[in-house]
């Protein structure tokens, strides 16, 4: 079972840059090996402008510390440490007036979007298809085996699917052997913190998926992710604290909701029509918080439901009807987290916070009276126990905790580290979610998952040993940056969250899911990949304390350096390699360092120039130079001011940028057009202000580019090189496409302009593949790319129909289906002489039968060119090709009149041809 702590010092960890308020658990980082004495030294060093010794990263990263009990709370203390620094990041970042709610702005805007998905789903379902006249423009890179962020888990109803929740992933099914992964969530807002299913109401339905998301909202679908509803039925509350089920006739499902945080009371919800609308059966007569228990098994668990509230115990055995006090473990708790086997009374186990400290306190009487056998200090509110083993007790923080003699003691699963050498059954670092159920192979034994960073893990042995379930399929890779390489394209390196850095070669998919593995090259957090010439050659990218080198196209040979000594910077500060000098790059802080590779391997730091870029904020967020011209450069800082240099950086000009509320504005992203060098864009936080501003003049003033851009925050910015000159963005949910002829910005990852990508954070980009793809990193579903310029395609399915010469009439195409030639021509070949048709189209496909023939298009049916066969039973069709048909797939179809076809009818038919549009 996962918990569902909420801690005040932990609000929004979970997302990153998420949309979430009040996430379910801690979000932290694990931790590395603290400062050594040699970078102590280097960062001595920098501040006298001596050279750095890159460190090897052998060197650096040791094996991780000991971990004995008696260090185990001053770990987790610096891991909580580096947490709140990100959290304070995370916040700075996206900069708002005072009083404006980004996580409710954005929040909006993903129900926004989930209405669209609806509708298009649903379009589709009823044959509708003025929806579905674009093709598919995304494909799904990866990574196919480095997955991110898990948080829960639950089996199906046929006891062998697994449905998994992620961090900004959305909820996956798959199976007991990790294979088999698809999405369910890519039209659902938010990451998936708990999920619980029943069977679908009707026979051959889908199971019933009960999620908790972002924002403390319930969502249900009823069609695998096609469609997502909100349940009816409970009021306004603060904070959902727990979501269940019963193994009842009814499906009951449970929710137990607060009033408000830090107090209010609890209440039980119940909902027996599959999750459409939800009745309050309990409500809590005092405040505090509150946690819930159903059992798993056995006749109790259609009618048991226990209740913790701060430190008492309540239970109910008439489906949370009414509630009966039980003992009282901690008259003074806080707060609490409950778990229970059905071993015993049953046994229960609840973690209780008092004064700041977490103690496991443990009831062999099924609630009666508790005894305190362990005291936790701090972990992640993830608690749970066996359902055949009341001695066997979990729970988890940087690592996994077990207990086999009911909690008098614990030892660690496997400790972080030994995941990388043995990833398919060690545990990954950060254990944000425990669940069990009974084993589908064995009526007596557990089924474990555990949710981690780096993935979900099943264990069918309570716990003692762990099999990785996402080593393949998994798309939930969460990325800060991705670079890929100009001199080898199939090349790609990226930084990601909690999963390294890493290097992939790109493979061509074959179907749907992601297609490429990724090797982890280094643990940790990585961002800002930049190179020189574009190649793998060297690349710079930043970890939160250090520089990190990846030199070799091939080969990535890793080093670190030290940040400068003195230097203000972000978290996570951005790092620019010169473009006119591969042993050059730059450190954005309150000034500009900049780093210079000696002939013998060793680097110089000094400042690049006297700017003081701290005015109006604190440092330098991002920086570009213009690809036509490198000594203009542009900057930005974290409180909204610009500049401008015209010489490489050395010196600098404010810019007297006319965007309102610019005070408000967090720089986060630069792109400067690739010919003109005149023309920048910068993106950032958009909830005050504009989300872009364009300058047209060099930088004297920036204006807003804001036409159809929502409020959100806008995390990467790149101009198109085909010349159109149009942006591409990724911002908090959405990938976008400003369209410089029209002015306006309009989603791409949306379905209304096709099938779509998923509703996740569009965190990096970069154009690829000569100009031909925008390459987006997203944090949670990996990396995805959209086809700036479809490749043309023509495609011959299905069979004519017998003519009365026994021959069937068929598609043949010449020309390109593209606007640059527009010289595309299909043929209706083996038709009858002499006969008047039309080649009719459509934008879906179909097979419908259809006077003695088959339609293989779908409806409506458009009447497109006129042809008349010739003497030789052949017409050739000319197919015009204008501007709106780029990018869209159409299905084409001869049609002609035959009044002397044997079975009677009057017409002929082809078989089809599907023809994707080029530009």
């Amino acid at each position: 079972m996962k918990s569902f702590l909420i801690l005040a010092a932990f609000v929004a960890a979970a997302c990153v840059a998420c949309s979430e308020t009040e996430t379910r658990v801690a979000r932290s980082e694990r931790a590395e090996p603290a400062e050594t004495a040699n970078r102590a030294e280097l960062r001595e060093r920098a501040a006298l402008g001596e050279p750095q010794t890159p460190t090897p990263v052998a060197e650096r990263f040791a094996p991780e510390p000991s971990r004995a009990d008696d260090t185990e709370q001053g770990m987790l203390e610096e891991v909580e440490e580096r947490a709140d620094e990100r959290r304070a990041w995370i916040e700075r970042r996206h900069l708002t007036a005072p009083g404006v709610d980004w996580r409710a702005i954005e929040l909006a805007n993903g129900e926004r979007e989930m209405a669209r998905r609806n509708a298009f789903a649903r379009a589709r379902a009823d044959g509708k298809a003025g929806a579905l006249a674009a093709t598919n423009l995304w494909t799904e890179v990866g990574s196919k085996n480095q997955a991110g962020r898990m948080w829960c888990a639950t089996l199906g109803t046929d006891g062998f699917t697994v449905y998994s929740g992620s961090d900004l992933g959305g909820l996956w099914k798959g199976n007991l052997a990790g294979s088999s992964w698809s999405p369910l969530g890519d039209n659902l807002y938010g990451g998936v913190y708990e999920v619980a299913s029943i069977p679908g109401e009707f026979v051959g339905d889908p199971d019933v998926l009960l999620v908790l998301g972002a924002s403390n909202a319930l969502r249900v679908t009823r069609d695998e992710g096609q469609t997502w509803e909100t349940p009816s039925g409970l009021g306004a509350y603060s904070e959902v604290r727990g979501i269940s089920r019963a193994l009842d006739a009814a499906h009951t499902l449970y929710v137990l909701v607060q009033n408000s945080i830090g107090g209010g009371s609890a209440a039980l919800f119940a909902s027996t029509d599959y999750g459409r609308t939800f009745t309050k059966r309990y409500q809590h007569g005092s405040a505090g918080k509150s946690s819930l228990w159903v059992p798993r098994r056995g006749a109790a668990a259609a009618t048991d439901v226990y209740l913790f509230v701060k430190g008492a115990c309540f239970r109910s055995t008439n489906g949370g009807n009414s509630f009966s006090p039980l003992g009282v473990a901690d008259a003074g708790a806080s707060d609490c987290i409950l778990t229970g086997s059905e071993a015993g009374a049953p046994t229960l186990y609840v973690a209780l916070s008092n004064g700041g400290t977490w103690k496991l306190w443990r009831s062999d009487n099924g609630g009666a009276s508790f005894v305190n056998p362990f005291t936790i200090g701090g972990f992640y509110g993830t608690l749970c126990a066996s359902s055949f083993n009341p001695s066997i007790v979990m729970w988890g923080d940087i690592e996994a905790h077990r207990s086999t003699n009911g909690g008098a003691n614990f030892q660690i699963v496997n400790s972080w580290g030994s995941y990388y050498s043995s990833p398919s059954n060690k545990l990954h670092a950060d254990l944000f979610g425990f669940d069990v159920f009974v084993d589908p192979a064995s009526s007596t034994n557990d089924l474990w998952f555990f949710g981690t960073d780096g993935g979900l893990y099943k264990s069918t042995d309570f716990g003692a040993t762990v099999q990785n379930l996402c080593l393949s399929g998994l798309g939930v890779s969460q990325y800060y940056s991705t670079l890929t390489s100009k001199l080898t394209p199939s090349l790609i390196q990226a930084g990601s969250q909690d999963q390294g850095y890493q290097r992939g070669t790109f493979t061509p998919p074959s179907g749907s899911g992601p297609s490429t593995d990724f090797a982890q090259l280094i643990s940790g957090d990585y961002g800002h990949l930049t190179s020189s010439d574009g190649s793998h050659a060297r690349v710079v990218s930043t970890y939160p304390g250090f520089i990190l080198l990846a030199e070799g196209e091939t080969t990535a040979n890793l080093s670190t350096l030290s940040f400068p000594a003195g230097a203000s910077n972000d978290w996570l500060p951005a790092v620019v390699a010169d473009p006119l000098d591969n042993k050059v790059f730059y450190f954005l802080g309150n000034q500009l360092w900049k780093y210079t590779r000696q002939t013998n391997g060793t680097w110089v730091t000094s400042l690049h120039s006297n700017q003081n870029f701290a005015l109006g904020g604190n440092y330098l967020t991002a920086l570009a130079f213009a690809p036509s011209d490198p000594q203009r450069v542009y900057a930005v800082n974290d409180g909204g001011r610009i500049w401008y240099s015209t010489d490489h950086g050395v010196t600098w000009t404010q810019s007297a940028s006319s965007a309102p509320g610019q005070q408000y504005f967090y720089g986060n992203a630069i792109s400067v057009h690739p010919t003109n060098g005149l023309e920048c864009a910068i993106g950032g936080s958009g909830y005050s202000t504009s989300g872009v501003i364009r300058t047209t003049n060099g930088g004297a003033n920036f204006a807003p580019e804001n036409s159809g851009l929502p409020q959100t925050h806008v995390y990467a910015l790149a101009y198109a090189t085909d010349g159109s000159g149009d942006l591409f963005a990724g911002t908090q949910q959405a990938a976008l496409r400003w369209n410089r002829a029209n002015g306006t910005w309009s989603s791409i990852s949306s379905p209304t302009s096709g099938p779509g990508a998923p509703i996740t954070l569009y965190w990096s980009l970069e154009i690829v593949d000569n100009g031909a793809t925008a390459r987006f990193g997203t944090y949670g579903r990996g990396i995805w790319d959209f086809a700036i310029h479809p490749v043309p395609t023509v495609t011959f399915y299905g069979t004519g129909k017998t003519n009365t010469h026994t021959s069937q009439p068929y598609l043949t195409a010449s020309g390109t289906p593209a606007l640059s030639t527009n010289d595309f021509r299909l043929q209706l070949n083996d038709a009858m002489p002499n006969k008047q048709g039309v080649m009719i189209y459509s934008a879906t496909q179909a097979q419908i039968p259809f006077q003695g023939g088959t339609l293989w298009i779908g409806l409506p049916i458009t009447r497109g060119p006129l042809f008349t066969t010739n003497a030789a039973n052949f017409a050739d069709v000319a197919i015009p090709i204008d501007a709106t048909m780029v990018g869209i797939t159409r299905y084409f179809q001869g049609w002609y009149r035959d009044p002397q076809h044997p079975d009677g009818t009057t017409v002929g038919l082809s078989n089809a041809a599907k023809v994707l549009v080029g530009p």
